[in-house]
């Protein structure tokens, strides 16, 4: 085995990272989304019901997902909840388990895991000798706290990321963790109920430390964003079907670093507060965007979502991403 073999090694990790994004089949430019940052694996949506609403989250009840969007809407559950989000995209195939309890007077608490496995791949030397399989991955821990008073909520969450260079058989140079960094998410929600059937949201997400590969001198800043919304709940429905019920979202996001706010708008008709049909679009200037639809079917305690994201990247390279939710209710 060569040092060839080790950079090729390296670089089948870089070719997965800057794969993971619609501006791998877009033309470069200063003002796209993920020009000059790192970890872009950060802004790929998590959840089905959150992709299937054109990821318009910032003011939707709390779920599980709410610790990957705004961590605030995690102070309006109940009880104790877990689930299983999993997705497939050209960003590879990713999996994050979640578990949140809440206590009414100390608020709600969660722990989250995230697992994006890029894809493997066989090396060789110079000679042309099989090498090891290259297992590129990345792994974000989460740890979150939310609470509320009155018509506030208000959450906080801190994010571990690594990014691993893992190898199996012969596999000359380093693997294990290429880099880490830790990263900062906030939020808050607030009801302008009675007055109005409206919640409004917002959030920072991905503050922190700038990423730098081992050995590597030049480093990339994380993908910050800040998001702000809506969510309004039509009641003017129920008098005309008993049982149903319409929601209506839409967000701004905007690059932290500049602004440049993009459009998410989704909508979620609900009946007997089981079957939920969804819709929504996410500005593709945002990053991972385009046309989304999704179903929901929610029994009190288990609850299964399904979402189909039709990016137009993705959908080129026949990677059709599509996002599974399932989610418990102790």
């Amino acid at each position: 085995m060569t040092l060839a073999y080790g950079l090729r090694t390296s670089l089948s990790c870089a070719a997965a990272l800057i794969a993971m994004t619609p501006l791998a089949a877009r033309e470069a430019s200063a003002q796209r989304p993920g020009i000059g940052e790192g970890a872009l694996d950060l802004v790929l949506p998590t959840g089905a019901r959150a992709v299937a609403l054109g990821q318009a989250t910032m003011a939707l009840d709390g779920t599980t997902e709410s610790v990957w969007w705004n961590p605030s809407a995690l102070a309006g559950m109940r009880g104790t909840s877990a689930a299983i989000h999993h997705s497939q995209s050209i960003g590879g195939t990713a999996d994050a388990v979640a578990v949140v309890a809440n206590s009414r007077s100390l608020g709600s608490f969660g722990v989250s895991a995230s697992l994006r496995d890029f894809g493997a791949t066989t090396g060789a030397d110079d000679s042309g000798t099989e090498g090891g399989t290259i297992l590129p991955r990345s792994l974000i821990y989460a740890a979150t706290y939310a609470a509320s008073v009155d018509r506030l909520s208000v959450g906080l969450s801190y994010k571990l990321v690594q990014w691993r260079l893992d190898c199996t058989g012969p596999c000359p140079g380093e693997t294990g963790v290429l880099s880490s960094t830790s990263a900062l998410d906030a939020g808050a929600q607030f009801s302008l109920d009675p007055i109005l059937p409206v919640r409004i949201g917002a959030s920072v997400r991905n503050v922190g430390l700038r990423v730098q590969v081992h050995d590597e001198e030049q480093s990339d800043p994380l993908p910050s964003r800040l998001q702000a919304g809506m969510e309004w709940r039509v009641n003017a429905l129920k008098a005309l079907a008993a049982g149903a019920e319409l929601l209506v979202s839409a967000d701004m996001v905007s690059d932290m670093r500049r602004i440049d706010p993009s459009p998410r708008v989704g909508a979620e008709l609900g009946w007997q507060r089981r079957l939920h049909l969804r819709g929504g679009y996410a500005s593709r200037d945002a990053g991972f965007g385009g046309p989304s639809i999704g179903v929901g079917y929610d029994t009190g305690n288990f609850a299964i979502d399904f979402a189909r994201l039709f990016d137009e990247v993705s959908s080129a390279t026949g990677a059709e991403p599509t996002y599974l939710s399932v989610r418990y209710r102790f």
